[in-house]
């Protein structure tokens, strides 16, 4: 199983998941291993999930992946689902701890964030 955590610093999980560029991809083995695969930077002439609101069809590259979040607003977990991803947005910020819990269905989940009037997110990304 192949899971994306979005991760700004490439160090632990972040958030702002519409317009995330950064990922560490994972993958874990039949023993339950924990391997890191990439620190994946999607390019500037790739579209983020936020590029894609509308559309179901252009590729990404985590598609068909388990996907782990700090944050995703309301909506963009059913658009994801479409695309073959399962969104885990969670309050932890340790990546291998969290691909551990999602493994053992003890991670801690978090609902989505609201929208203000204009579309931006509510939610403030910690330093």
């Amino acid at each position: 199983m192949k899971i994306a955590v979005v991760s700004q610093n490439f160090q632990t999980i972040t958030g702002k998941t519409g317009r995330a560029r950064r990922f560490l991809v994972y993958e874990i083995d039949k023993e339950g291993e924990i391997t890191l695969l990439e620190k994946l930077e999607i390019p500037d002439t790739e579209p983020t999930f936020h590029d894609l609101h509308t559309d179901d069809i252009t590729p990404h590259r985590v598609n068909e992946m388990v996907l782990i979040t700090r944050e995703a607003g309301e909506g963009l977990t059913e658009r994801l689902s479409r695309r073959g991803i399962t969104v885990y947005i969670t309050s932890e910020t340790d990546p291998k701890t969290a691909i551990k819990k999602v493994v053992d269905g003890t991670i801690p989940i978090v609902p989505p964030t609201t929208h203000k009037e204009d579309g931006d997110c509510l939610f403030q990304e910690e330093d």
